[in-house]
């Protein structure tokens, strides 16, 4: 659903996150005591971080007009509040509670915009969907079978077994651009997947995660490359992402096709990308956000960029922060946009 955007509103709300959040926590406590007896003496900072990042996730889709970003976001969260026997209704009364706070903030068409995103998500999570239920790896392909081993190895605390399963396969002819996107990235959804439905912990993703980061690397230096094309991108995830291994995969890609490649990490702030372009020469920038609430990000950082170095450079973003909106990228004045 596509609604007039609300900027100036969603800049206000998301300047007053923090007293916003505590205002609806303390509502959904007031109205709710089963859920102030269900989680106890932490109940307040709990439901006032969660609600801190709804609030984020509003503010995202207000300044878009894209409700389903909203959307896509609760649903995710449904979906993990299920795996660890959080009361259905709890998420619900959350979101009005949200409402409640956010009211007389609003008038008119920013309030519009926010009944629509939060009666859309209360829909959304009274329905049901298998989105993430099943696994994403499949078995019947050789790359499927060596992701799975890969991160069975590596979460049973076996990180160079692991690392040797997919180093074997690339020695035996699997190329190393397929390793990367074939096999490691989707091992990364995979139990990124897994800890969503509370399969796995955070320590057992993180294993897998740093492993990964190694592991990419390893295959690099052993990667052929194009001859020199003369051209240069620089790569970064936004201000507040720090989910960077799709950023890096795609910059090794350009390197194995004989783009110079300058990676810049997570986190990066807006303000130092201009000048990254400039040292550089870069011909392309990509950009990448994990998390809706990322957009502000996104969206100053773009400016910041077409601001100090013009139209010359090309602004490709991707990543999960665009999903349920993925035409939103030319609102933003990227260039391009890949899909997750």
């Amino acid at each position: 659903m596509k609604l007039s955007p609300v900027p100036a509103a969603a800049m206000e709300l998301e300047q007053h996150a923090h007293d916003i959040s505590a205002a609806a926590a303390a509502h959904l406590l007031e109205h709710n005591p089963a859920i102030a007896t269900r989680f106890g003496d932490d109940a307040r900072a709990i439901w006032t971080e969660h609600l801190r990042q709804r609030v984020l996730e509003l503010c995202a889709a207000m300044a878009s007009g894209e409700v389903d970003l909203f959307v896509s976001c609760v649903t995710w969260s449904r979906t993990a509040m299920q795996a660890r026997d959080v009361e259905a209704g709890d998420l619900d009364a959350s979101l009005e509670s949200l409402r409640a706070a956010v009211a007389p903030r609003l008038g008119g068409a920013p309030q519009e915009v926010v009944a629509a995103c939060i009666d859309a998500a209360i829909a959304a999570v009274g329905s049901e969907t298998n989105e993430f239920k099943n696994s994403t790896l499949d078995a019947g392909l050789m790359t499927g079978r060596i992701a799975l081993r890969y991160i069975q190895a590596v979460i049973a605390g076996n990180a160079i077994p692991g690392m040797s399963i997919v180093l074997d396969a690339v020695d035996e002819g699997l190329g190393v651009p397929e390793a990367i996107f074939n096999v490691l990235l989707p091992a990364q959804a995979e139990v990124g997947r897994l800890w969503h439905v509370n399969e796995i912990s955070i320590a057992e993703e993180h294993m897998v995660t740093m492993t990964t980061q190694r592991l990419m690397a390893v295959l690099a230096s052993r990667a052929s490359r194009a001859p020199d094309r003369g051209r240069t991108a620089v790569a970064a995830a936004v201000a507040g992402n720090i989910h960077e291994i799709g950023i890096r995969a795609l910059g090794y890609l350009l390197e194995f096709e004989g783009w110079r490649t300058i990676y810049l990490g997570s986190d990066v702030p807006k303000s130092e990308l201009p000048a990254a372009i400039e040292c550089f020469d870069a011909d392309i920038v990509l950009l990448s956000l994990a998390l809706s609430s990322q957009l502000p990000a996104l969206r100053r950082t773009i400016a910041e960029i077409r601001g100090k170095t013009g139209a010359r450079v090309k602004i490709m973003v991707g990543g999960n922060g665009l999903h349920g909106a993925p035409d939103l990228w030319k609102e933003l004045g990227a260039d391009g946009y890949a899909v997750t």
